[in-house]
């Protein structure tokens, strides 16, 4: 049974020294192996080649087939060759293709930005020691990442590059009505994102749900995100990190106490509602109430900020005890975090 999740998120290769104490990575091993699909779709000429491609893949396009392509669902074989070939032959879907490929055509530095990401996923949760096939595939806009059950009950990893094709699309004319074709959303959908969106497929499987519903459970749960997501992807910049701009990471760094004043005074460390604290924890253009500068998801940077406080604290403590650690507000309080004033 797959589980698809689908995340707008972002990703570089940038190098950073922002970090010491980085640990010594060389020695695992985390082999990759990218298999793309929407060349494989291309290359298809006759209904044999078409039936041995699903029977090489049969759990990727178990789900390619009748979720992510409908248009080729089918229980006959001809008439799934023949909807693939009208696919293939349909004007729009073969610029698509050719858009792919030119972007695409090596894709050898995101496979070991990829690699690298496991092998400090590996270092620090031992039992990961499964790396997922990843499958590229085309979609038509439909879908960004998904993580499912492949062959043999591991981790498959499906990866839509055609949702990865900023600048050269421009994904708010596909959808003018598409929220999540917002420009403060897909100005990340390029190359330099994906790691961080595979490794953040990991990280939301291990922490699951928000321990609870108020703005400082969230704020805690996204925090440790970010924490998490910085350990495995040490030589990224924070602009990656946090999802932000240089500009919008530069506010931030700039008005952490604000942030943290504004919090604290609004009383919104206890707020519920998810119409008044939405916009402070999900993708968003800003921040309600907040001066024009500020980007959305402010409480996550806040709440990232407190975990970092609190690891700074107790260095002892595992990736795995953070992760165990359900009391939002405990944490908050022995972090003993202080914001910085600038």
């Amino acid at each position: 049974m797959s589980r698809i999740l689908t995340f707008i998120v972002l990703i570089s290769f940038a190098i950073s020294c922002k970090k010491s104490g980085i640990p010594d990575v060389s020695k695992i091993s985390a082999d990759i192996e990218f298999v793309r699909t929407e060349r494989e779709l291309a290359s298809v000429k006759k209904r044999e080649e078409w039936t041995l491609l699903i029977q090489q893949n049969p759990a990727f396009f178990q789900i390619y087939n009748n979720e992510i392509l409908p248009v080729l669902k089918s229980n006959n074989q001809d008439s799934s060759f023949i909807s693939l070939n009208e696919f293939l032959a349909d004007t729009l879907v073969h610029d698509l293709f050719l858009k792919v490929e030119k972007e695409y055509g090596d894709i050898e530095d995101v496979k070991q930005a990829t690699a690298q990401m496991y092998k400090y996923f590996k270092y620090y949760f031992p039992k990961y020691t499964s790396i997922p096939r990843i499958y590229t595939f085309i979609s038509e806009f439909g879908y960004q990442i998904f993580i499912f059950e492949d062959q043999g009950g591991k981790d498959g990893i499906g990866l839509g590059l055609d949702m990865f094709l900023n600048p050269q699309v421009d994904y708010k004319m596909v959808d003018p009505d598409n929220t999540n074709f917002s420009d403060y959303i897909t100005r990340t959908w390029n190359r330099h994102h994906i790691p961080r969106k595979i490794a953040d497929l990991h990280i939301s499987d291990l922490l699951g749900e928000a321990p609870g519903h108020r703005l400082i459970d969230h704020m805690i749960h996204n925090g440790k995100a970010l924490y998490i997501a910085d350990m495995v992807l040490p030589e990224v910049h924070d602009t990656i990190i946090t999802e932000y701009s240089d500009r919008q990471l530069k506010w931030c760094l700039e008005n952490e106490l604000q942030m943290w004043s504004f919090f604290f005074d609004q009383k919104l460390f206890f707020e519920t509602s998810p119409g008044k604290i939405g916009k402070y924890i999900h993708p968003s253009p800003g921040s309600p109430d907040m001066p024009a500068e500020a980007p959305g998801r402010t409480a996550n940077f806040i709440g990232w900020q407190i975990v970092k406080a609190y690891m700074d604290r107790y260095p002892e403590t595992t990736l795995q005890q953070l992760l165990d650690m359900k009391d939002s507000q405990m944490m908050m309080e022995k972090s003993k975090y202080k914001p910085r004033q600038k």
